[in-house]
């Protein structure tokens, strides 16, 4: 690598990093062709350059919180460079049908809020393509979106969770006549603040309207098939806002009350909804979160243009949070991309971005179980679920925060993390609305 006069030393360090990580990657498979990235392909961690005594100690930490029954089952899947240096199960799961299901890659989870990263990522296709403006107002596409001051919310906002919706709350939309219904009452709200002038945390209501957008410049398709079309069926993924089929496990978070469990509205209120209600396997998030890392390409094919790759992962919101901290004042915006939340200078947060990823990470929490979230100066991808609640936000926060601190040091050949434990970690603005 040559050495460019314009960085510093640390940037140049930290470039020189990843292109060793690269060379280690390119040696994976030594006399043969190099995986792809999108086989998921699995190699120790030394062939990524990923420390595994430090990673051990990831693995060693979950296996303790298990073992002390902080949940009943939990998953730990990483990648660097889309090859998976770690895979875990541990324990069990609770499905429709039965209780005690030994927990495994075939699970198919219940997403909860991830579903946002899902439906923004369909958003953003949808604009490149020329059918969705951002910084329109909404109601171009909903006609019956006004009032209330809402005619000055747009699609921009409505992804970064700034259209001051926040207190919606969950409605069903699994059948037609329910989605009609939630965005029936969505159009009769009236904004909480003025739109863009600060973020708070819209658990039900900003991707439901942008999915809805979507919907209106897709000659109405059902929410799913657009998704599949656009999405699902490129990255050759299990992903489905519909309730899965076949013999694989579903795994819920809240173990029924009952045997059997109806998966139907009245029982899991949030299936199907845009902005909780999708189902994945942990491959199947690791393949979302590699899409973005890879420059929008998956198999050979550009799924996410670069500018509009580019335009997601970028802190909508940064003037206003430099001026505020200028002026010596807390934030009114929180470090939203369009769908993902990114780090920035966060030091912990409910989102699991720990205090060692780079500043570039973005990630996205579902409740208190899910979370998905990827570095791009390392080019590592990481899932970390449980089977249940653990219970309290602050045991969540330091389970996710420690998790990923571990998992992140041991790739990034710092093993030493400060705060292990995540003492005082604040958990990301919420809406009234509460948060999925």
């Amino acid at each position: 690598m040559q050495y460019n006069s314009n960085l510093n030393r640390r940037e140049f360090l930290q470039r020189a990093a990843v292109s060793t990580v690269g060379i280690g990657i390119l040696n994976v498979a030594r006399g043969g062709p190099v995986p792809r990235r999108e086989s998921l392909a699995s190699v120790t961690p030394e062939q990524v350059g990923v420390n595994p005594q430090a990673l051990q100690e990831a693995i060693d930490f979950i296996s303790k919180e298990f073992a002390a029954k902080t949940f009943p089952g939990a998953a730990l899947v990483a990648t660097r460079g889309g090859r998976k240096f770690v895979e875990k199960y541990w324990g069990i799961c609770s499905g429709p049908d039965r209780d005690s299901i030994p927990y495994d890659a075939s699970a198919r989870n219940m997403m909860y809020s991830f579903s946002k990263a899902i439906t923004a990522t369909i958003t953003v296709m949808a604009h490149q393509d020329g059918l969705v403006d951002y910084d329109v107002p909404v109601s171009k596409y909903i006609g019956e979106f006004t009032g209330g001051g809402k005619e000055s919310i747009t699609v921009r906002h409505v992804l970064t969770h700034s259209a001051g919706l926040s207190a919606a709350p969950l409605i069903p939309t699994y059948s037609e006549s329910q989605w009609k219904t939630a965005i029936a009452k969505l159009c009769a709200m009236e904004v909480e603040w003025v739109p863009g002038s600060r973020t708070a945390y819209h658990g039900y209501s900003g991707m439901l309207i942008a999915a809805e957008v979507v919907r209106r410049v897709s000659g109405n398709k059902p929410w799913n098939d657009i998704c599949r079309e656009r999405l699902f069926d490129p990255l050759d993924s299990g992903f489905t806002f519909r309730i899965p089929t076949g013999d694989a496990p579903i795994a819920l978070v809240s173990k029924p009350k009952s045997y059997p469990w109806p998966m139907d509205t009245d029982h899991e209120q949030s299936l199907g909804h845009p902005s909780a209600g999708a189902f994945a396997r942990t491959d199947d998030m690791l393949k979302l979160l590699n899409l973005h890392l890879n420059n929008g390409i998956w198999n050979g094919k550009t799924l996410i243009q670069p500018d509009a790759l580019k335009e997601m992962h970028r802190v909508q919101y940064q003037k206003q949070i430099d001026a505020s901290v200028t002026a010596g004042q807390v934030p009114k915006h929180e470090f939203w991309g369009l769908g993902w939340l990114l780090r920035g200078t966060t030091k912990e947060s409910w989102f699991g971005f720990g205090n060692v990823a780079s500043a570039q990470t973005f990630s996205h929490a579902g409740v208190d179980t899910v979370i998905g979230l990827a570095d791009p100066a390392n080019d590592v991808a990481m899932v970390f679920m449980t089977t249940a609640s653990p219970g309290d936000a602050a045991v969540t926060m330091r389970l996710r925060n420690t998790v990923t601190n571990k998992v992140m040091a041991a790739a990034s050949g710092n093993p030493k993390i400060n705060d292990p434990d995540c003492g005082g970690c604040m958990p990301v603005q919420r809406g009234r609305g509460g948060g999925v």
